[in-house]
């Protein structure tokens, strides 16, 4: 199964920017963002986030940890966590 992914993109600065609304529907999951290379992200709590400890989000690497620019590798999440991711790049 893939995370349910819901994207926005507007431009901050000369920076791209792609805000992402997440829900895990598996502990490990690569996210494409729409990016060519992610420089930065930020993550924040929704409506759910059941993991506390353990989680990790890798910029430019998929979930199996080889490097794939523009995307996300997320890993120790829980089923059903609900979060933002918001990337910065080009």
């Amino acid at each position: 199964m893939a995370y349910t992914v819901t994207r926005y993109a507007t431009v901050f600065g000369n920076k791209k920017v792609v805000g992402m609304k997440i829900t895990a529907d598996a502990a490990t999951q690569t996210v494409e963002t729409g990016l060519s290379v992610i420089e930065w992200y930020s993550l924040g709590t929704f409506v759910s986030m059941a993991s506390q400890t353990g989680r990790a989000v890798y910029i430019n690497s998929n979930s199996s940890g080889i490097a794939s620019n523009g995307v996300l590798g997320i890993s120790g999440f829980a089923i059903g966590d609900d979060f933002y991711v918001t990337v910065y790049g080009r």
